[in-house]
């Protein structure tokens, strides 16, 4: 994919400003809050519950954006380039950025997935080499927040939404040939067959990881609220605990020749893995959602609900539905809508990640009751 010579002009221009704003001030002063800026919401409540009143916790992508085709605009440049820090999923889950945090270096930019084994898009292995530069995370930080969230959860680390540490995740793209080569290139093989999935919060337990990564990172920031950060994160994964006896409770109800589920797109992985539902198919193929299927494709899914009598399509808020409609038309399935990329607004039942989840596990279970 090439870059677009307008929209670099736009980001180099609101780069430019931003510097001529803040060319006298240090890059962080003791005497103001932190200024975090989190790609997605759903990232950004994770990181306001570890922040809590000590650091400023904003959403670059605004609620019911969709992620995967999320650009940004001037001021959205500019916000990124004055945060103290900014979290990503990486994975190659922010695809718009991609060239962004290029072109800005992206000095202060951390992946909060940098603890979390990933998951291979259906059809191969993760690609890449972890690396040398990563390798000691995941035996001595990485170790130490996995033994913590795992066991604040009760769940065996072994078991249930396994993936691979990839340590390549510094790179903020997951697939293809070479992760560099996704970055200067753009997202044409981001979400190749064997690439990497990047919806690791479906899974509580890697919402945990996201808390423990983002607890460091403030406390190495701001070492004068390192204490309020690590109270915050040990409370909040007393919360995901709860989260995950909850769903465990909904999916451990639905009987065992029930529980194949087809999705929009591939953004529930992680979570059939954790809780034992069997992900039969999905829509629109490969981790994104800017590709669409073809009509051999379309066919086979067809067959696949009818072979496993599917009773419900599950679609999403953030994402069009019409292929699945029609999926739904031809099988007699019914449809129920699932948030996925962004928490629902305020007083719509997922506007925090905790009833996000809680959200749709109870639409899961109701439909495959």
């Amino acid at each position: 994919m090439s870059r677009k010579p307008f929209f670099t002009g736009i980001v180099l221009a609101a780069l430019l400003v931003s510097l001529v704003v803040t060319a006298a001030a240090p890059a962080h002063a003791q005497d103001r809050r932190l200024r975090v800026v989190a790609s997605f919401s759903i990232l950004a409540d994770v990181a306001r519950n570890v922040a809590g009143d000590a650091a400023d916790v904003a959403s670059l992508m605004p609620l019911g954006a969709n992620p995967h085709a999320f650009t940004p605009s001037a001021r959205d440049v500019v916000a990124l380039s004055e945060a103290d820090v900014v979290l990503i999923v990486g994975a190659g889950y922010e695809e718009g950025l991609i060239d962004v945090l290029h072109e800005t270096g992206g000095d202060n930019v951390r992946v909060a997935s940098d603890c979390v084994p990933i998951r291979p898009v259906a059809g191969g292995e993760p690609t890449g080499d972890p690396g040398e530069d990563h390798a000691h995370e995941e035996n001595d930080a990485c170790e130490a927040h996995h033994e913590a969230v795992y066991g604040a959860l009760g769940i065996d680390e072994d078991e249930g939404s396994a993936g691979e540490f990839l340590g390549v995740l510094a790179d903020l793209a997951c697939g293809g040939e070479t992760h560099n080569d996704d970055i200067a290139g753009g997202d044409e093989h981001a979400h190749a067959a064997g690439s990497c999935d990047p919806h690791v919060w479906t899974d509580p337990a890697n919402a945990g990881l996201w808390a423990l990564m983002i607890r460091d990172v403030l406390a190495d920031l701001d070492p004068a609220n390192a204490d309020v950060y690590a109270a915050n994160a040990e409370a909040y994964l007393g919360e995901l605990a709860a989260l995950h006896r909850d769903i465990g409770a909904l999916i451990d109800a639905i009987p065992a020749d029930r529980r194949a589920i087809v999705t929009n797109h591939l953004a529930f992985n992680y979570l059939a893995g954790r809780y034992g539902l069997e992900l039969v198919g999905v829509v629109i193929p490969g981790g994104s959602t800017t590709s669409e299927p073809s009509v051999q494709q379309v066919l086979a899914l067809i067959e696949t609900v009818q072979e496993y009598d599917v009773p419900a399509i599950f679609t999403e808020t953030t994402v069009s539905e019409s292929i699945a409609q029609q999926i739904a038309g031809e099988t007699g399935a019914q449809i129920v809508r699932l948030y996925t990329g962004s928490l629902s607004q305020p007083g719509d039942g997922a506007d925090t990640y905790l009833a996000y989840m809680r959200y749709n596990a109870q639409a899961i279970a109701e439909a495959l009751e």
